[in-house]
């Protein structure tokens, strides 16, 4: 008895000294996607592009001999297919490695599929365990090919570039971003509408590193990414665009814009507060039989620049600063309102504010009315917005003021 429980202890040692993992795959064989492109062909062709990382080998790094560089960091595949899975398995047919989705971190839409209705390609992102769901979705304005080759001197992969960008995106709040998981219950939320950050290209101000040996005449210009406005849908099409100051707003509203910068108008000055916090409450009302949507945002911040400056402040011209940045942050949300109704899509949450108010009156009759509704509905803002600190200076230096 003894000698089998020792045969069978050896067994079970070796069982786990030896096992190794059935499905392991190496990096070095595995094609690590960091960015996946989505197309529409005109024929109805799904495309996908994925964006792999290209394996540093060792020693490799800094320019090669000659005046020329390594190869960019990236490497775009190419394939089409009858749905998005065939598109992703032909993928086989070009590259040598298998494409490994896990570590995926934007999904980019061409603004062609986009507005022709991405309902099409959902389902595999929402069904395939490999998906990591909490990438960014991202609407490319211009050719998807042109956005996915852009990179500022070829050093970062555009991908890795784009999910830098969007990871800064409360420092800046001039759009309005989403996951794929947000993107995707935005969609299945009856009588709301989806948004995602847009993102366009355009040439760089600075020179490509290995033409600097040629005049600035002759130099070229890499192609670079910007990501500044927000793309609306209603149902599963691209209808509008928000602005800078519209995509603030949707923020604003929202209840999303926590930091961030608010320039305004103060007696022919130009301040600039940073925004530390906000909240924001958005309430149904009746009034004299009618649907309204009161908005009210208290804003917290501190006061980041005043140009040309301020050379005297009381507490009275405080309450007159706070008073312009009020009207400043209401405009920024009624221009929301504005082209959110003319769009006629809900991006504002409205229409759930309002269920969670009025079920019964939901239920009867105001859901199956609500784009009618939406498109016409009277909103009030109402904003308090404080000013908490002046910086380390209270009073502006002003040399012009020297006798």
């Amino acid at each position: 008895m003894r000698i089998y429980s020792l045969r069978l202890l050896f067994i079970i040692i070796f069982s786990l000294l030896f096992t190794g993992c059935w499905d392991i795959r190496q990096p070095e064989e595995a094609g690590i996607v960091i960015g996946m492109g989505l197309d529409r062909e005109n024929d109805g062709t799904i495309v996908v592009i994925a964006q792999t990382v290209r394996p540093q080998q060792p020693g490799a790094g800094g320019v090669e001999g000659g005046g020329g560089q390594d190869p960019k960091p990236f490497h775009n595949w190419y394939a089409t297919g009858e749905t998005v899975f065939d598109a992703v398995r032909n993928l086989s047919l070009l590259s040598p490695n298998m494409m490994f989705f896990a570590h995926n971190q934007v999904y980019i839409f061409s603004e062609r599929l986009a507005r022709g209705g991405v309902l099409e390609v959902l389902d595999f992102l929402e069904r395939d365990p490999e998906i990591k769901q909490s990438g960014w979705v991202v609407i490319a304005r211009g050719e998807l090919n042109d956005v996915m080759q852009s990179s500022e001197f070829g050093q970062q992969a555009p991908a890795q570039m784009l999910s830098d960008i969007l990871s800064l995106h409360p420092r800046n709040t001039k759009y309005a971003p989403s996951t794929l998981a947000d993107f995707l219950q935005a969609l299945n939320t009856p009588n709301a509408g989806a948004y995602a950050a847009g993102v366009t290209y355009f040439k760089g101000v600075m020179k490509d590193q290995e033409e600097m040996s040629r005049t600035t005449a002759e130099a070229r210009r890499p192609y670079e990414l910007r990501v500044s406005e927000t793309a609306i849908f209603k149902e599963d099409k691209l209808v509008g665009w928000f602005n800078p100051m519209e995509g603030k707003g949707l923020l604003w509203i929202r209840g999303e814009l926590q930091q961030g910068i608010i320039v305004f108008p103060f007696e022919g000055k130009t301040l600039s507060y940073e925004v530390f916090g906000s909240s924001a409450k958005v309430k149904p009302l009746v009034k004299d039989g009618r649907l309204v949507m009161s908005i009210e945002i208290k804003a917290r911040g501190n006061l980041g620049e005043a140009s040309p400056g301020i050379y005297a402040l009381d507490e009275q011209r405080l309450k007159e600063m706070e008073k312009s940045l009020g009207q400043a942050i209401t405009e920024q949300i009624n221009a929301t309102v504005n082209k959110a109704q003319e769009l006629n899509s809900d991006v504002l949450g409205f229409g759930g504010a309002v269920h969670r108010k009025f079920p019964q009156q939901w239920n009867k009759e105001l859901g199956a009315q609500w784009n009618d509704i939406f498109s016409n509905l009277e909103v009030e803002v109402l904003v308090r917005a404080e000013i908490k600190g002046l910086g380390l200076i209270t009073t502006s230096v002003n040399p012009r003021s020297k006798q």
